[in-house]
């Protein structure tokens, strides 16, 4: 009989409680989707995660547990499930995977949390029956959807942050996606970037440098208000 590998535990990841594993298409058709779900989840204050993050690894499944391992939160778009067709079953499988981790895993795997979404509401019915009860959130592959459905998710999980974290209302994140787009090409020229040609490593720092930047002209603002009462 083969030995079997030797079991060793699981530590809880450096930044767990922020990260946000993404499971979702990643093609042409689904791209203002997946852009819209990052630059709002990092407006909510975590971290986006997902295997496009290295286009090099030899075993991609690999690869995804590990990330799902290190994230405490996970979103799965399961709307490329087309039973009129070959179904693409990878997302369901990262799903179950990510439920599995939750349930057999590590002690602070217990604590994962999870948002299935889809194109339509309770389409999941027709492919994945098992999900009754989840009620998964419908973004009808709209972008502005999409921010609104991640927002209101990540909401209560934000307050829990240290500071009782408050994030912006969704019509006011929705607003502030449509500016991202409109001023990120400027911002990708400073670095000889394309905006439409970033790939998931170049998009993200993107987002990040963007929010960085406002929130300094934020607090460059707010000082120069306390300074005028001040006078």
């Amino acid at each position: 009989m083969k030995n079997r590998r030797e079991f060793v535990p699981r530590t809880e990841a450096e930044g767990y409680e922020y990260n946000v594993f993404i499971n979702c298409p990643f093609d042409k058709d689904f791209r203002e989707l997946f852009r819209a779900m990052v630059f709002t989840i990092h407006a909510c204050g975590f971290v986006a995660q997902c295997a496009l993050e290295d286009n090099n690894q030899p075993n991609r499944l690999k690869r995804i547990m590990e990330l799902i391992g290190e994230a405490r939160f996970g979103i799965h778009d399961l709307s490329r499930i087309d039973l009129a067709k070959m179904p693409r079953n990878n997302m369901p499988l990262e799903l179950g995977i990510f439920m599995g981790c939750r349930q057999f895993g590590a002690e602070h795997d217990q604590r994962k949390e999870y948002l299935v979404l889809d194109s339509e509401a309770h389409r999941y019915k027709h492919h994945t029956t098992d999900l009754g009860g989840e009620d998964p959130s419908s973004h009808d592959n709209i972008p502005d959807k999409m921010v609104a459905c991640v927002r209101n998710w990540l909401r209560p999980y934000a307050s829990e942050q240290a500071g009782g974290r408050r994030i912006a209302s969704a019509s006011i994140m929705v607003e502030r996606y449509q500016k991202f787009k409109a001023e990120a090409p400027a911002l990708c020229a400073e670095y000889d970037w394309v905006f439409d040609e970033l790939d998931f490593p170049e998009y993200q720092p993107i987002v990040v440098e963007w929010m960085k930047r406002g929130q300094t002209k934020l607090e460059e603002l707010t000082a120069s208000r306390k300074g005028l009462q001040v006078a």
